[in-house]
Order: C-alpha cells, then structure tokens, then sequence
C-alpha cells in the first residue's frame, strides 16, 4: 500500500476528539483501499471503547495530563512522557503513514511531534495536520499549532488564534447517521438529558434538582436521560422517587433515534455535541462543564446563545426552580422552540468529515 492512502489519527480522551477521528477515518476509507487508518489514543481514554467497537486497529499511549491537574499528576505525566515520545517513534516508523492527524487529547502530542522529527531527519515522508474543534484551541493543540502544515478548525472566527494561512474551516466532523430532522414533536413534551460520552454528574444534579417542581406536568412530558456510567443509580432513583416513569440508560448507542424523538435537548456544550445538535435542527439547553479547560464550553455556548441558536444555563448559578421554570417556558412557547431551531441549523456544516479527508490528500499536489 502506498504511504499515501495511510492516515494516522492521533488523540482521545473524551468522546467528542474519539468521535471526531472515527467520522474522518470513515470518510478516508471510503476512497482509499486496504488497512490505511490506524489510531494512537491514550489508556483510560474513551478511545479504549469506541476505536475497536469502529474496526479500526488502535494503539495505546501511558499519558496523563498536564494542564489543570495536581503537580502529583504532572510529576507522573512527566514521567511517562519520555516513554510515550519513544512509543510514538515505534508506532509511526512501522506504519509510515503519509498523513497524521491530531484531533485533540493528550495522546496527540507525543505522535505530531514525533512525526514533525521524524520528517525533519527524512525517515518518514507524511503531511501533519491538526483539528481544533472548540472556539477557543486547547492546551494542546496551541502547542502543536506551530509545527503542523495545516490547522483544521470547527467554529469560524477560530482562524485569528492560529496562523490564518495554514487555517482551514471544515466545520466539525461528526457521525454519518445525524441528519437534519424534522420540527421536534411539542406532544407528548420530550425532553433529552444526555451528558456526553462520560455523563455529567452537575447537570444531572441540576435535572433532579428540578424533579419537584416538574411533577406536576408528568403526565404531559417524557424523560430520556443518559446518565453515564457513574451516575446511573442515583439519577434513576430520584425519577423513581418523584414518580416518573423516565427512560434512564447509561449510554445511548441510536443517538440519532433520540435526537429524533426529543423536544428539548438538555446538553453540555463541547463542539462535537454542538456540531450534532446543528445538524439535526434541535433547541438545546447548553450546560456548560464549569471545570472544562480554558472555560471552553461555555465560550462554545456563548457563541450559539448570542445568536439565538440555544439557551445557556449556567450549571453553578442555576437553581433547580430556575431550570424547572425554564423548561416550562418553553413547553408553552412552541413558536420560540421552531425559531431557536431554524437559528442553530445555521451552525450546520455538513460534510466536514469529507471536506477534511479530501483537503489532507489535496497538500500531496
């Protein structure tokens, strides 16, 4: 196989980066031929679950984090860093991939890195890019901006923290099964609780929080919460307390299915869960992660919220009345759910897997 139709995808840690990687390594392999995706993503990370579960062949980094932890943390990070840099030059030297792509994670590091030295001392002949997902870049990737030939970004106005020549807006790639739906049904009232590919323990506090003050209307709503592994029992049994007959589950595989059925949407704000509530036209309640780097989250919802594309909550200034309140608002106000979905499918990009797929194999010309 030439090294030309090899991509190697570099990163993890949280569903969003995973996700993002698979929906371009599908795009990849649909006009290149054979094994010519392989990922490198880091133990522990949800990339151990989704890459395999994609059939796409993975390799695992020992790397910890080293912006916003304790100096034990970073002590250890440190530590294993030397192995992973080592661990990256194995992996690409028998691959020799023609293209690496970081999509963000601690494992994408070692492996851009890695691949800009050995480029450097010609033992391996591939272009390197990286894709930024979030408004504001992360700690890694304001790093690795320097030393790639091309910055992929997901949000407009990304392009002035980077090097404008080498930025290119593909949007954000996301799973081939989301497509734009239709007006979300107002009968019975549905509301969606999800919290990412890890749950989120603060939002679900939020939701049940709320419980009290929505029982009321229980005959006229419907629950589906994804909770996360963690958090499953406790969620579960304050529906149960309260007399809801909620769908409590700990992962929802058919996200598509649940998109499709809900009126509302209650959601953290990372990219790639923007990225699929644009594309399937969904008003969202965006609950930022407080604790997420560089307060990221919550400048991704500022940037729907400002244009009328969702509502911002936040997580630790919002009481469960206030939450309660909210939704039943909107219950009410059918009409401001249909103009909040027609502003967030302006933020639509469809097609980015593709689009990014076809512009890495265009720096070979």
């Amino acid at each position: 196989m030439s090294n030309l139709q090899r991509l190697m995808i570099a990163g993890g840690g949280t569903g969003g980066h995973v996700l993002a990687g698979i929906a371009v390594a599908d795009a990849w392999t649909k006009t290149s031929d054979g094994d010519c995706v392989q990922f490198v993503g880091a133990k522990g990370g949800m990339e151990e679950r989704l890459v395999p579960k994609s059939g796409y062949p993975l390799h695992l980094l020992k790397l910890g984090s080293l912006n916003r932890v304790s100096l034990n943390q970073k002590l250890k990070t440190l530590v294993q860093l030397p192995l992973a840099l080592g661990a990256s030059i194995q992996i690409l030297l028998k691959f020799r991939p023609g293209f690496v792509l970081g999509v963000g994670g601690y494992a994408s590091g070692p492996v851009i890195l890695m691949a800009r030295i050995l480029r450097a001392l010609k033992l391996i002949d591939c272009k390197i890019a990286i894709l930024e997902q979030n408004s504001v870049p992360g700690f890694t990737n304001r790093l690795l901006s320097r030393c790639v030939d091309v910055i992929f970004a997901a949000f407009p106005g990304t392009e002035k923290r980077f090097p404008k020549k080498r930025v290119i807006l593909t949007g954000n790639p996301i799973r081939s099964a989301m497509k734009p739906l239709p007006s979300a049904p107002s009968e019975p009232f549905t509301l969606f609780i999800f919290g990412g590919s890890q749950g989120a323990v603060g939002m679900n506090s939020l939701v049940i929080e709320s419980l009290p003050y929505l029982s009321g209307v229980a005959s006229r709503m419907r629950w589906i919460h994804q909770t996360g592994e963690r958090d499953y029992e406790r969620v579960k049994q304050s529906y149960e307390k309260q007399g809801i007959a909620a769908r409590v589950e700990k992962f929802i595989d058919r996200m598509a299915d649940a998109y499709g059925e809900a009126s509302l949407l209650v959601c953290r704000a990372g990219s790639s869960t923007l990225s699929e509530v644009a594309t399937v036209g969904r008003a969202a309640l965006f609950v930022p992660l407080p604790t997420a780097a560089d307060n990221h989250q919550e400048m991704n919802a500022r940037v729907f919220s400002d244009s009328g594309a969702g509502f911002l909550i936040p997580q630790n200034s919002t009481t469960g009345q206030q939450f309660a309140e909210k939704v039943l608002h909107l219950m009410s106000e059918s009409e401001e759910i249909r103009r909040v979905e027609k502003a967030v499918q302006a933020f639509a990009m469809p097609g980015a897997a593709e689009k990014l797929a076809e512009y890495l194999k265009t720096l070979t010309t």
